[in-house]
């Protein structure tokens, strides 16, 4: 007997980018948030070297160039931390904010769907302004909405075949109607 084959699960291209608007947006910020890093460290270095160079107090008669090159180093190294720091600490903030619009659509999902698994019909939800996902949730409000009809008409054939049976003209019929209503309450 052959193995059963297997399915070569690779990524492709096109399915990385599984949800565009949310990718690109993180993905932009944090590129502008680097860029203007990257412009920051540079102007850093310039100025501080321009600054040691012409006049920040610094004499190469007096000074070696080595005394010179270590205070410029050191200096640029707590200016290109400090700024690298507070990069850090923007994308650190901006990726809490923007995460939370992203978590908390799929939290709710996760509820809603929970609820509908125990045999709930949930009432229909709304996300916040700004959320991902609306789209989504538009969808999950449909199938709510088709569920709680089906229910209603599942309650409106549980009656009508209650009447049969009461009414029921023979017992071939009337135990016909019994199994038929026991199938339909399995149902839900």
């Amino acid at each position: 007997m052959e193995a059963p084959a297997q399915k070569n699960y690779r990524r492709l291209i096109r399915s990385v980018l599984i949800h565009k608007p949310i990718q690109r947006e993180y993905t932009l910020v944090v590129f502008c948030l680097l860029i203007v890093s990257a412009l920051a460290v540079g102007f850093v270095i310039h100025t501080t070297i321009r600054n040691a160079l012409m006049g920040g107090g610094y004499r190469f008669g007096t000074v070696s160039p080595y005394e010179v090159m270590t205070d410029i180093s050191y200096e640029l190294i707590f200016r290109v931390s400090l700024i690298l720091f507070v990069t850090l600490f923007i994308i650190v903030i901006f990726g809490v904010f923007f995460l939370h619009r992203l978590a908390g659509p799929v939290y709710r999902f996760q509820s809603v769907l929970r609820r509908i698994s125990r045999g709930e019909i949930p009432d229909e939800f709304r996300l916040r302004e700004g959320d991902f996902f609306s789209e989504t949730a538009t969808d999950i409000n449909q199938v709510i909405r088709l569920l709680r009809e089906n229910r209603e008409k599942m309650a409106g054939v549980r009656t009508r075949l209650d009447e049969a049976i009461k009414r029921g003209s023979s017992s071939g019929q009337a135990s016909l109607l019994s199994e038929i209503k026991e199938a339909i309450d399995r149902l839900g």
